[in-house]
């Protein structure tokens, strides 16, 4: 079977939501094309696969069939299962090139990267945290935006919600990537209450690197994510 953790990044302060990703330790490489495809058909939003654990080499599809040079959530989960199996790398080496990261003593990983690495996500103040709860969906003209407000501007308390139509992403329960751009515009450590209860910190470490920050869970995966993997691989482990 291949060895595979599905994870949640971001959780809140009750262990709950959080943006999921499934971190996969792959037996052999597979090629583009397969790797894009069986992203696809597991479904999950990212899924990180591993070549190297020590190393922490990876590299992260979405479930829209592409590669994500750096993401967030990912990269988190990633680090939070490495770190729980004893491996501990001082970096996670992406497409987009190296992340600094670290795991504290309360569980809460963190990773250090350019903020430019992120999409180019889009930012739409809005007045109150209020009305970002009523959202359905985007502002009309808006896309690939993350939607926020103060909570609590002088704790850096900030409410945020995330749509991307154009490339068929729902709601994005936890966005670490676009919070990291915002923490960025905003030149301050932000702490993001994201999706439905998701939770986010973010820090400018210079003009160029913002920190960021959250807590992991681990749920079980469904059955049939096993059995893509086992047969994904199939061929390529084959005695």
């Amino acid at each position: 079977m291949v060895d595979k953790e599905l994870v949640r990044a971001f959780i809140g302060p009750d262990d709950r939501n959080g943006a999921f990703a499934l971190v996969v330790f792959e037996p052999a490489p597979l090629s583009d094309e397969e790797y894009a495809d069986l992203a696809v058909r597991l479904g999950v939003p990212a899924t990180v696969f591993v070549s190297d654990a020590e190393q922490g080499r990876i590299r992260i599809f979405g479930s829209y069939g592409l590669e994500i040079s750096f993401g967030g959530h990912p990269v988190l989960a990633t680090i939070d299962v490495l770190h729980r199996r004893g491996h501990t790398p001082r970096e996670i080496r992406t497409k987009a090139g190296s992340v600094a990261c670290a795991r504290d003593a309360a569980g809460v990983n963190r990773l250090i990267a350019p903020a430019a690495w992120s999409k180019p996500w889009r930012h739409y103040p809005m007045a109150s945290a209020a009305e970002i709860e009523a959202l359905t969906e985007l502002p009309a003209g808006e896309d690939f935006t993350q939607v926020w407000a103060w909570m609590d501007e002088a704790e850096g308390t900030v409410r945020a919600r995330l749509w991307a139509p154009r490339i068929d992403k729902p709601e994005d329960e936890a966005c670490g990537s676009a919070s990291m751009i915002l923490a960025q515009r905003l030149g301050r450590p932000l702490t993001v209450l994201h999706g439905r209860g998701s939770t986010i910190h973010v820090r400018p470490v210079d003009d160029t690197l913002v920190e960021l920050g959250g807590r992991c869970a681990v749920d079980d995966p469904p059955a049939d994510l096993g059995e893509l993997l086992d047969a994904a691989y199939s061929s390529r482990t084959a005695p």
